[in-house]
C-alpha cells in the first residue's frame, strides 16, 4: 500500500435518499436494483408519438406527502420537489436531529445538469403566446439552478457553506466531490450533497432527440437500454433525485452513526474538444482514475468493484471499458463492473449521485447491483459488468466514475468501514 496522503478529516457516509423510477426511498430502490427491475416505460408527462424515442424512466407516484404547503409546492419545480423529498428521507436515514445541529455546521453542494426544466417550458410557453404581461413575476426566483439548493436550505435550515454544482451529467458525482472536501478541510461538521434532473419535457427531450444520443429502440422499453452489450443504440432519459449525507468520522462516531462506507479520495479532470457530444480520447479519464487512487493511497490491485457511467452509449461505454483496461491493466479482468443506468435511465445529475448511493450499498450489503440486458458480448466490452443477475460478494474498496457534456470526468473511491 502507498503512503497515505490523508486530508485533516475523515468523511463518513451516514444517510442515503433516493426518488427514482424503480422505487422512492433507500430500501425500494434498493430492493429494485438488487432485483434488477428496471423502470423504463412510455412516456407519460406528454405526447411523445411523433418523437424518436417514445420511452424515459420517469418517476411514477411521487408524492410531497405534505412536505410543502399547495403555495410553495406551486412555485418549486419538480426538480426541487424531488431533492427535497431524497434530502428529506436521506436525514431520517441518518438519524441526525436537525434541531440539535447548529445550521452553520451544515453544507450544502448539490448537482443539477440542466436545472428546472418544468420552470423553463411553462414559462417559456406563456411568454411567447400569451406576452409578457402573463409571465408570472416568480418565475425569475425559480428559474436558475440555485433556485433548487436554496429551496432545499430554506426548507432544512441549512444556512453554511453552499453551492450550486452544474457539470453536465457528472454533477451529482462533482457535487459530491466537493461536498468530501469541504468536509475534509473542516468546512462543515456535515454535508448534503447529490444531484436531480427532470429532464423529460418536450423541448428538452426534442433536443436530446435531435443529437441522435438516444435509442429508438421502443418495442420493449425494458430491454431498450443494454450498456456494455453489443446491440446498445443509445440511452434513455430518466428523472429523479440522489441525496448522501456526509459527516467528519469524528462527527458520526460521536453520535455512534450507522456508517454506510468512508469516502477517502475523488479527481476530476476535464476532456472537452471539438467533438458534437462527447470525446472518445481516454486520456484524461485515465488521469482522473489515477489521481483518485492516488489520493486514495491505493494500489489498483485494491479496488473490488466498480459502479460505472454506462448508459448504452456506443462510443461511451466501450471508452469506459478501455479506460479501466488502460488503468487497472490485468486486474481490470478480475474487478467487478456494473451499472445501473439500464435501471434508472439516463437522469444526469440525479443518476450520477445514485450511483454513488449504489456503491455505498453495495460495499455496506455485500451484494453487487446487476449490468441487467447484457446479452450480446461485444469483443470490446469483455469484462465482467456483473451480467443480469446480482452477485454476492464482500468487497472492501469501490471506485464511481462519472463523465458528460462539457467533458468532466470525476471518480470517487469509497472503502467499507
Amino acid at each position: 500500500m502507498k503512503e497515505t496522503k490523508a486530508l485533516k478529516k475523515r468523511v463518513a457516509v451516514t444517510g442515503l435518499g433516493v426518488v427514482s423510477p424503480i422505487g422512492i426511498g433507500k430500501e425500494a430502490f434498493w430492493q429494485s436494483l438488487i432485483s434488477g427491475k428496471s423502470g423504463i416505460g412510455p412516456v407519460t408527462h406528454f405526447d411523445a408519438s411523433t418523437y424518436p424515442c417514445r420511452i424515459a424512466a420517469e418517476v411514477r407516484n411521487f408524492d410531497l406527502n405534505g412536505s410543502l404547503s399547495p403555495k410553495n409546492a406551486r412555485r418549486a419545480s419538480r426538480g426541487t420537489q424531488f431533492a427535497i423529498v431524497s434530502t428529506q428521507k436521506a436525514f431520517e436515514d441518518s438519524g441526525l436531529n436537525l434541531s440539535l445541529t447548529d445550521p452553520y455546521k451544515i453544507g450544502l453542494s448539490y448537482g443539477t445538469a440542466l436545472g428546472p426544466m418544468d420552470i423553463y417550458e411553462r414559462f417559456g410557453a406563456t411568454f411567447y403566446e400569451r406576452g409578457l404581461k402573463r409571465v408570472n413575476p416568480f418565475f425569475l426566483g425559480m428559474m436558475n439552478h440555485n433556485a433548487m439548493i436554496g429551496g432545499l436550505a430554506n426548507f432544512f435550515n441549512i444556512r453554511g457553506y453552499n453551492t450550486a454544482i452544474s457539470a453536465g451529467c457528472s454533477s451529482g458525482n462533482v457535487a459530491l466531490a466537493n461536498a468530501y472536501y469541504s468536509v475534509s478541510i473542516g468546512g462543515a461538521d456535515i454535508m448534503v450533497t447529490g444531484g436531480v434532473d427532470t429532464p423529460i419535457y418536450p423541448l428538452t427531450f426534442g433536443l436530446y432527440s435531435a443529437s441522435q444520443a438516444m435509442t429508438i429502440r421502443n418495442g420493449d422499453p425494458k430491454k431498450a437500454m443494454c450498456p456494455y452489450d453489443q446491440r446498445r443504440s443509445g440511452f434513455v432519459l430518466g428523472e429523479g433525485a440522489g441525496t448522501l449525507i456526509l459527516e467528519s468520522m469524528d462527527h458520526a462516531l460521536r453520535r455512534r452513526a450507522r456508517i454506510y462506507g468512508e469516502i477517502i479520495g475523488c479527481a476530476l479532470t476535464n476532456d472537452a474538444d471539438d467533438s458534437t457530444v462527447f470525446s472518445p480520447e481516454v486520456r484524461d479519464m485515465v488521469v482522473a482514475f489515477q489521481k483518485a487512487l492516488d489520493q486514495s493511497a491505493l494500489e489498483p490491485e485494491e479496488i473490488d468493484y466498480i459502479c460505472g457511467h454506462a448508459h448504452s452509449s456506443v462510443v461511451l461505454d466501450k471508452k469506459e471499458t478501455q479506460v479501466i483496461k488502460r488503468v487497472f491493466g490485468d486486474h481490470a479482468y478480475r474487478l467487478s463492473i456494473s451499472t445501473i443506468k439500464a435501471l434508472v435511465g439516463h437522469s444526469m445529475a440525479g443518476g450520477t449521485a445514485m450511483q454513488s448511493i449504489a456503491a455505498c450499498l453495495a460495499l455496506y450489503e455485500g451484494i453487487l447491483p446487476p449490468t441487467i440486458n447484457y446479452e450480446v458480448q461485444d469483443p470490446d466490452c469483455d469484462l465482467d459488468y456483473v451480467p443480469n443477475i446480482a452477485k454476492r460478494k464482500k468487497i472492501k474498496t469501490a471506485m464511481v466514475d462519472s463523465f458528460g457534456l462539457g467533458g468532466t470526468n470525476v471518480a470517487i473511491v469509497f472503502r467499507k468501514f
